[in-house]
């Protein structure tokens, strides 16, 4: 159903989890981080409430 809609998966890279494990930021959870990480490096919009990850350097929209 998803990739009828146009979405498709997007593995986890080394480089991901390099940069994932490279953030200063006080958040620790390593799903948020990862998440940040792989919407950073390929330049994609994360889709999240959460406030605790506004200090991260991605693009974040809600």
């Amino acid at each position: 159903m998803l990739q009828a809609d146009g979405f498709e998966p997007l593995p986890i890279a080394l480089a991901h989890g390099i940069r994932a494990g490279s953030y200063t930021q006080p958040n620790r959870d390593p799903f948020d981080r990862m998440l940040v990480a792989q919407a950073e490096l390929e330049h994609l919009v994360l889709l999240s409430a959460d406030p605790q990850l506004a200090s991260f350097p991605c693009q974040i929209l809600w």
